[in-house]
């Protein structure tokens, strides 16, 4: 009972931080690929409608199909399937709508430009993942923080909440317990 009130807590305060998330409005980029520090591909992604492209190797992977950050949601919903619920709300952000989907064992944050009103165009900025049956790269919820060191090596800021990884302008979050258990995975786009 107490995890699920943490947890709880935890995913209104990052859905309340997303939605007071900081403006950039630069122009839409294009497609580039270049390589990074160990080898990594960088990958900018045109994003359209003024947002910020979101640059790094971390992409979360579903039933085969890779999502990105930065991207609209357009084919990765005929992979994902229709969501079991959809939440928006004026975004104090930006012009548009800020819009959570929520999938088995995950749920997608986005952000959608106030005259689009088709789904596929929302422009993807977090993605939380809670369910133990989804694998995130060689890691899933259960595991422990050694072992996602293990596969990611030392990350890029750690305390007593989990341990964070950052490519580019991407985040992969760890959190976990008192025990050291992963009990979230977060990939998410930094704005500084």
């Amino acid at each position: 009972m107490k995890r699920i009130k943490i947890i709880t807590a935890a995913l209104s305060l990052l859905m309340a931080a997303s939605l007071l998330a900081g403006c950039n409005d630069q122009a839409g980029e294009s497609a580039q690929v270049s390589r990074i520090d160990g080898g990594q591909t960088k990958i900018s992604v045109e994003n359209g409608g003024g947002n910020t492209s979101a640059t790094g190797a971390y992409k979360f992977s579903y039933k085969g199909y890779e999502i990105g950050l930065g991207e609209t949601l357009g084919k990765a919903s005929e992979a994902l399937g229709e969501p079991v619920e959809v939440r928006d709300g004026a975004s104090c952000a930006f012009e548009g709508f800020d819009v959570e989907y929520y999938y088995a064992g995950f749920v997608i944050l986005a952000k959608k430009d106030g005259a689009d009103t088709e789904d596929s165009v929302a422009i993807i900025d977090t993605i939380i993942i809670e369910d133990p049956l989804i694998d995130c790269g060689g890691i899933h919820v259960g595991q422990t923080l050694e072992d996602a060191k293990k596969v990611y090596g030392d990350p890029f800021e750690e305390d007593d909440f989990g341990v964070t990884y950052r490519s580019g302008n991407t985040e992969l979050q760890f959190s976990s317990d008192e025990f050291h258990t992963i009990t979230q995975i977060m990939y998410k786009t930094v704005f500084e």
